[in-house]
């Protein structure tokens, strides 16, 4: 049995609460800091960019149904090992590295919003497990917990967002477009690093189950509710703090401290944010197994086995903020690795109909012969 064999349906959930689960805290904050209240903005226009990416990776998925080969294969058919070994690099630096910054929010979360103070070492290490033995138990695990928290995610995402709304100030945000659009829109490339929270179905794609060929309603729906959530609360930060916003680089945690600091009922946020703060964890689940079937591509070692020196040495990897901030990480890595990076996010999905084609026809020229 294929451990990692998930449903369409399953997959578009489990998108939904990545794209809200990555978003909502230290992200927020750096767009304030580049286009004030327009930061709405960039967000529409980076997901612009996600949804036409998103349309092309469906279509593959749609014709690999028929010759069912991983990403590897494709590349290794239709351009050469030399590209797929680069290609998998590129995937397992970005893993990591939104791992570590997802890491370094929940923790500075805990420190902050829930008072409790721990060191790096113990906090990581026991999600780092968990992630290891969901890569035990194969992707399908992964996408069954999402399944069953979904509803209680989804719902406390709701009450954080939703429940401030009548606070906000629609001036706030007006005039629309004050930071000037060259600039809004070259802000959605430049973060872009951000965005493709698709990169997943990469290593999982040859896996997925298809009924009755519906494959672009499910995923689509999941992406735009995703979307809706995301851009709402950020319009509804960027509204309550104004030119504050960019100071506060924990945005959820926030949004509900300024509705509760105007209630009499107390403070009830903590409940609500802790259960979605779930979905974060689970987002940094699936950066690791990405990063692990990475090297296990990379490297090319059996994938009914775990190799210990993989887990060991990504479990290291989680340590570097330890030693480098996120803040540098984002400044130096990701900003010289920008181009390097939006191949595998953009050019990537938008080329892997037609490679997906050419390894479909090779294959069959193979077998006629």
């Amino acid at each position: 049995m294929d451990k990692n064999r998930v449903g369409i349906n399953q997959i578009a959930l489990l998108y939904l609460l990545s794209i809200a689960g990555g978003k909502f805290l230290t992200l927020p904050s750096i767009l304030a800091k580049d286009v004030g209240h327009d930061s709405w903005l960039v967000l529409v226009f980076g997901f612009l960019w996600d949804a036409i990416c998103l349309c092309f990776l469906l279509w593959a998925i749609k014709l690999n149904q028929s010759g069912k080969m991983d990403l590897a294969a494709i590349l290794d058919k239709t351009l050469s090992k030399v590209v797929t070994k680069i290609v998998m690099v590129l995937f397992f630096v970005i893993f990591i590295i939104r791992a570590n910054i997802l890491l370094a929010s929940c923790y500075k979360t805990f420190a902050v919003t829930f008072d409790v103070s721990t060191n790096w070492i113990v906090f990581v290490l026991p999600i780092a497990f968990l992630s290891f033995f969901a890569i035990k138990l194969g992707f399908n695990a992964i996408a069954r917990t999402s399944q069953l928290l979904f509803g209680i995610i989804f719902i406390s995402v709701l009450f954080l967002v939703l429940s401030p709304v009548s606070q906000v100030k629609i001036t706030s945000l007006l005039p629309i477009g004050e930071a000037g659009w060259g600039k809004i829109i070259g802000d959605s490339f430049l973060r872009g690093f951000w965005f493709s929270d698709y990169l997943f179905v990469y290593f999982v794609w040859d896996s997925i189950k298809v009924k009755n060929n519906k494959v672009y309603a499910p995923i689509l729906l999941g992406f735009a509710v995703g979307v809706a959530l995301t851009v709402c609360m950020d319009a509804v930060f960027v509204a309550l703090y104004g030119s504050m916003a960019s100071e506060f680089d924990l945005a959820m945690s926030k949004i509900g401290v300024y509705f509760v600091s105007n209630s009499s009922n107390g403070r009830w946020d903590w409940l609500t944010l802790s259960i979605w703060l779930t979905s974060v964890f689970l987002k940094i689940i699936v950066f690791i197994f990405c990063a692990y079937k990475s090297l296990e591509k990379l490297f090319e070692f059996n994938p009914n086995k775990l190799n210990v020196v993989a887990l060991i040495f990504i479990a290291l990897t989680l340590m570097l903020p330890m030693l480098i901030s996120s803040e540098t990480v984002l400044s130096t890595v990701v900003a010289w690795g920008l181009i390097p990076f939006a191949f595998v996010q953009y050019a990537l999905p938008i080329s892997l109909p037609f490679l997906t084609k050419l390894a479909n026809k090779k294959t069959e020229t193979v077998k006629n012969e």
